[in-house]
Formats: structure tokens, sequence, C-alpha cells
């Protein structure tokens, strides 16, 4: 019996050790430049020579000897030549499962997802252009097919919309069989078969709300809804056959990010089919970079946003990690360009009536909309009625939140400062700053952003994501006075004050880029082509905050700040190697700095052939794919061209 008992103790303890972790590394990077983003201090940063991985997480940072102490006989041993060595970067706002429609290898293989685009001097000159293109656009395509028009520019577009020059009975004279979308940034004009179809994709009449006059005139101050979702619904879904293209084109816009260095992308999803491709790639393992994305396909075309966002849940840290949920958002308060929501006094009523204030939720005071009425037509500017369900959607969450029943409420797009106070102001409305700080609050884009808004960012824990462009600028050079420039993307203010302030957009988004540091050396110069946007003075101050800004702090809003943003034991091993040195590069050349190599989840992602002469690279010209292994590896995340289940397939076994 003894001998029994002892063989059976023998045979526990022998699979307990063969269950054991081992304590070797699968792979190591050796000879790097390892800037670890370990802490929040730019100062304090720890810059190690060498990385252990072991699975999806990263067993141990150090010296090349301590590291090389983890190496057994199977460890795959990368040489980084003295190259830098970062954390993945984590795009806190990019819309690529809207995007990836636009790109031309997509189009070409989807092709009713061309969209004309339009431009006119004067308004009259616009109108004649985009009807004529329209008329010639009919008698190429079968009747049934979309025609999709953008016109531009605003200052132009704007204008031909609100003055009826465009309007649904004029589109319907020369295209009465094919559904047609006109869009400009603040407005849309869609004909009858438009809006047939859309109603008849979603099950009910577009709500009312949605007109800035009445169906008839066709005039909906909504352009993101309906140029989102019919691309990606009533286009990308038309057959299996098309949505199946969709799919791998999203997949492919996915993979070029991660060949620059984005592991990790946040964004709303707006229309349903975005959701469902993108869960089919994740159920089948096939997501080239993770997404974290929080829900809004109930809002668009839905006259009942109150009851639908009081029925779901709480959806913070729903799904895998590749693909998770931060919760629901209101999309976008404001327009973009000359249809933000601003307090900036205008030069002349012209100006302040592009602008895209939604009405203000009940009892709430806001400075923006000091004098504003809806019939609009003076100096202080009108109020955008159709936006009330932004408004509604807006206050829906915040209720949620103050009774208890949401943990957060994520980013959405605030151009300009009067979106971003009546998302402050009703949060506070119904909170107060300690349960706001719990929320994580974040608002897209900071193109104006006020004093007292950074203060009030300071005291909820509130985060602002921050994109680069030049066209703030000039909306407010030309339309409201150099003196609110100061407001324009204050970043150093709002890092002064203590706020989370990240940089987005950053990625290949709506064009290719070959660097994930083409913004960055906008924000470190404040200049555009040579111009200046913005205020010098409000300049990220240094390279090693804006790393900071693309990885660790922006984990922070993704709610997985113990898994991403920073090269430290037990969090995922997404690592990029780039082509050179982040620390001495100028800072004018830091846009030739590229990913080399990208690991996501432990394995690569990406190769080229700097580091040992393989190549797991897909071509954005060619859209083909090259695998070339001249030196043997087990690490590559795929090992032959990426083969997408059809979407009817479902889980594929999953």
């Amino acid at each position: 019996m003894k001998i029994v008992l002892a063989l059976l103790l023998t045979f526990a303890f022998a699979s307990q050790v063969v269950a054991g972790t081992s304590p070797y590394a699968e792979t190591v990077i050796i000879n790097g430049q390892v800037i670890t983003a370990d802490n929040d201090d730019p100062s304090q940063v720890t810059i190690a020579e060498a990385v252990a991985i072991q699975g999806d997480k990263i067993l141990a940072v150090g010296s090349n000897a301590e590291i090389q102490a983890l190496v057994a006989d199977w460890t795959e041993v990368i040489d980084a030549k003295g190259n830098t060595v970062t954390p993945g970067y984590i795009d806190t706002h990019n819309h690529i499962y809207e995007t990836a429609t636009g790109f031309p290898w997509v189009v070409n293989s989807i092709p009713d997802l061309l969209e004309l685009r339009v431009n006119g001097d004067t308004p009259e000159a616009l109108t004649d252009n985009v009807i004529r293109a329209i008329e010639a656009r009919a008698r190429q395509v079968p009747e049934g097919k979309w025609i999709r028009v953008t016109m531009g520019p605003p200052p132009v577009s704007v204008p031909a919309m609100n003055t009826n020059l465009i309007n649904r009975a004029k589109v319907d004279a020369v295209a009465p069989n094919h559904p047609v979308l006109i869009t400009t940034r603040g407005g849309s004009i869609l004909n009858g078969k438009a809006i047939a179809d859309i109603e008849d994709y979603y099950g009910n009449e577009l709500p009312s709300d949605y007109w800035m006059v009445d169906k008839e005139r066709g005039w909906s101050g909504e352009y993101t809804d309906f140029g989102r979702c019919t691309s990606l619904d009533l286009i990308g879904t038309q057959d299996q056959e098309t949505f199946n293209k969709y799919i791998k084109g999203l997949f492919e816009v996915m993979q070029a990010n991660a060949q620059i260095g984005v592991t990790s992308y946040s964004s709303h999803i707006q229309c349903e089919g975005g959701f469902s491709a993108t869960n089919h790639l994740d159920r089948n393992d096939m997501m080239p970079i993770r997404m974290s994305w929080n829900h809004r396909w109930l809002q668009p075309f839905s006259d009942s946003i109150t009851e639908s966002y009081r029925r779901i849940g709480d959806w913070v840290g729903h799904g895998s990690d590749w693909f998770f949920s931060t919760g629901s958002s209101v999309g976008g308060i404001d327009a973009g360009g000359v249809g933000w929501c601003t307090s900036m006094r205008a030069q002349n009523a012209d100006i302040k009536a592009r602008e895209q204030c939604p009405p203000a939720p009940e009892g709430i005071e806001l400075d923006a909309w000091e004098g504003r009425t809806v019939e609009g037509g003076g100096i202080d500017g009108g109020i955008t009625a159709n936006r009330g369900r932004r408004t509604e959607h807006l206050v829906t969450l915040a209720k949620l939140a103050a009774e208890g029943r949401i943990s957060n409420i994520p980013g959405w797009h605030s151009a300009g400062d009067g979106a971003t106070e009546i998302m402050m102001k009703t949060y506070l409305h119904y909170m107060e700053p300690e349960r706001i700080q719990m929320l994580r609050t974040q608002s897209d884009h900071c193109h104006s952003v006020t004093p007292e808004q950074i203060e009030i960012a300071a005291r909820t824990g509130h985060t602002f994501s921050c994109d680069a462009t030049d066209v703030p600028t000039s909306v407010i050079k030309e339309g409201y006075g150099e003196e609110y420039l100061t407001w324009n993307a204050p970043v150093a203010s709002m890092m002064q004050a203590g706020v989370n302030t990240v940089i987005s957009e950053f990625g290949i988004q709506g064009e290719l880029r070959e660097s994930a540091f083409e913004d960055g050396v906008m924000w470190l110069t404040r200049k555009i082509d040579g111009e200046t946007w913005g205020v010098p003075e409000e300049a990220v101050p240094d390279r090693m905050t804006l790393l900071l800004m693309m990885t660790r702090w922006g984990a922070y809003p993704l709610w997985k700040e113990n898994a991403l943003g920073s090269i430290e034991k037990g969090k995922f091993a997404d690592i990029v190697i780039l082509s050179g040195d982040y620390m001495t590069t100028p800072i004018e050349d830091l846009d030739e700095l590229t990913s080399v190599m990208t690991f996501i989840n432990g394995k690569i992602s990406h190769e080229m052939p700097a580091l040992r002469g393989n190549t797991l690279h897909f071509n954005t010209d060619t859209a083909q794919w090259t695998l070339d292994m001249q030196t043997p590896t087990t690490a590559w995340r795929w090992t032959e061209v990426p083969q997408i289940p059809p979407f009817l397939n479902g889980a594929n076994g999953y």
C-alpha cells in the first residue's frame, strides 16, 4: 500500500512539473534601444536593451545579458541591430471599419462603393456640376445601383444645400431609378429611391427629425449616418459575394496599419455591417490588429433611441482580446470644419449659419447657445434641430451612468468647443466629478477647446484625443479671428493641467501612410507644410511625450492599461521594431521611421528584410502578399496568404 501511494504521489508530482511554465522565452529581441513607456513621467521612462516573449505576453525586459539567460535551444533570437523598439501604437480615434471602403483596391473589388467627388467655385456652378455628374453616372450603372456624390468645398457646398439649390426633386428628375446620396460637411441630400431603399433595409420610416425641412425636400443635417451606412449596410451587405469582399478589404486595411506599427485602434461602430464584419474576423481568429469599439448602430435611422439604450445593458469589457467594447457612443455632437459648434464670435452671420449645434438639454445653460434660435439667421447662429437625436442619446447615457447602470461613456466626435461644452455640462448636471472620473470619458478632435474645459477635464478625469489638421486654423482665421487660435488643439496646456492627452488618426484611415510618425512631426513642430497651425506654444514638448501619447496614455480610455501600452512583464507582447533610432533622428525626419517588424500578441504580423532578410508584407499598391522566409521562423502570425472564411460559415468551427 505504501509503495502504491508513493507511486501515485510521484506521478502527481511529475504531472505538476510537466504542466508548469517554462522559465525560458519563446522569442527574444536583443541589441535594441527598448523604450518601454513604463512610466507616465517622460523623464522616468526606462530604456532597456532586450525583451523576452513567452506566448502572447512579455516575459522580461532588461539588458542583453539578463535576457540571454532566458534563451533556450528552441528560443528564436531576433537581433534589433541597435534600432529602437517601442510598444505597439494605439490610435484612439480611427474609423477603419468605415474608411476601408474608400481605398482603391477595395473599390476596384466592389465598384458600387465608388464616390464621385464634385467641386464648384460658386453654389450655382457646383449645383450644375453635381446634377451633370449624377446624370452621367446614371447612364453608366444599372438601375437600382447607388450613386454617391461628395461635393465641396464646404464654404460653397453648404450654401448650395442650405438655399435649396440642390434638392430631392432635381435629383429625381435625372436619376429616378437610382438611389442617390449627396453629402458635404454638415448635411446630405437624398432622392426618393435612396429614401425608399434605406427605409426598406432598416424596416422603419426615417424619423421626421432627420429632415431639415421635410422628406419631400430630401435635405438632412446628417451626413455620417447616410454616408457610412449606405457603404457598409446597403452596398456592403447587398449580397454575400459583396459582403465577403468588404470583409477581406477591412482585413487588409487593418493589416496595412499593423505594417506601420499600429497594433490597436478605437472607434464607434455606427452601422451593423461594420460590426458583423469585424466580429466575423474575430470569431475566426483573423483580426490583424486589436479594435476597441463602442456601440452606436441603434442610433441611426431609429426613433427609439432612449428605449433602445435603456435596454442593452453595460457592454464595457465585453468581447475578446482582439475585439472588445468600451460601451455606447453618441457619435458626433457637431459636424467638422465649418460645420462645428463653437462659442467663438463670428465675423458675420453667414459664418455662424454654417455651424451645427444640436438642441440643448432641458435645464442646462450653455455658453455656446447664448442667443441662438431654431430659425437662426443672426450673428449668434442657429440650432440644428435634427441633431436632437445626439442630445437625446447623450442625456440617456448620462442618466444611465448616474443611475449606476453603465460603467463607461466612451469618446466621440466634438470638433468645436460648443460640442465639448454640451457633453461636459450634461455629465456635470447629472453626476458629481468623482462619479465622472470612474467613467473615463473622452472627446475626439480637440479642434476648439477652451481653458474652462481643460479645467473641467482635469477635475473629471476626461481624456482629450486630438488629431493634427490645419483645417480648424484656416476656419478660425477666415471666419472668427486669430485670437481664438490658442483654442485649437491646446495639448501643451492640457498636459500642464494634468489632463490625459493622446493623439489620434495617425494610423491609416482616409489615406495610406508610410509611417505612424507623419502626424508626430506636425505635433512636435506645430507646422503643416511649413505653416503654423494653432499656436507654436501648444506643440508637444518632446519626442518621449509624443511616444507616450501614442502608447501608454492611449491604453487608459480603452480600459486596457494593465494589458497594453508599454513593454512590461505580463503585458501583451505588442511590440514594434523601428527602422532607425527614434531618440536621435532629427524631429523633421521622424516620419521616415517606420516598422520593420511588428509583433501583436507575441506573433510577428509584419516583417521587412532589414533585420534578417524575411518579408511578411501586404502590398497596398498591388493588393498582393509577399511571404519570403529567408531565415527560418516559428513566430510569424501568417505563414501563408490569409484566407478568410465566407461570412455565412459563421465561426468556422470556433
